[in-house]
């Protein structure tokens, strides 16, 4: 009966310690907004894209181009993405490209992805 006991305590226990990680990687993510193993610049994206953020760009342009493999090229996919060589009426209001319209704003030039953030109030992904 006793070996029975220590079994059944055991078990009580591990189960116990599954609960507690599964709650801990669910608080996790959504107190952080990433999944566990999920690419920083993928969540960057989606956060992105969930604000309505806009990127202006042009095929012709160099500097649009880095900052889509400054970005990731992966990640870049998922935003919004105006391109203004095939459509130059959505983008007539512009000085220039590469722009990002965020929160209302228009900023112009490359800018990392840490810069996204705080432009963005992106600041968990």
């Amino acid at each position: 009966m006793e070996n029975r006991s220590k079994a059944i305590v055991t078990f009580i226990v591990l189960v116990g310690l599954v609960v507690a990680l599964y709650l801990f990687t669910d608080w996790f993510s959504k107190t952080t907004g990433l999944a566990v193993g999920e690419d920083p610049d993928n969540a960057l994206a989606k956060c992105l894209t969930e604000k309505g953020v806009k990127f202006y760009g042009a095929k012709s342009c160099p500097n649009c181009e880095k900052q889509k493999v400054l970005f990731g090229t992966s990640a870049f996919k998922s935003l919004n993405y105006i391109e203004c060589f095939d459509n130059p009426s959505a983008c007539a209001n512009l000085k220039g490209v590469p722009a990002w319209y965020i929160n209302g704003s228009i900023y112009y030039g490359i800018k990392t992805p840490d810069e996204l953030r705080k432009l963005s109030r992106c600041e968990g992904a």
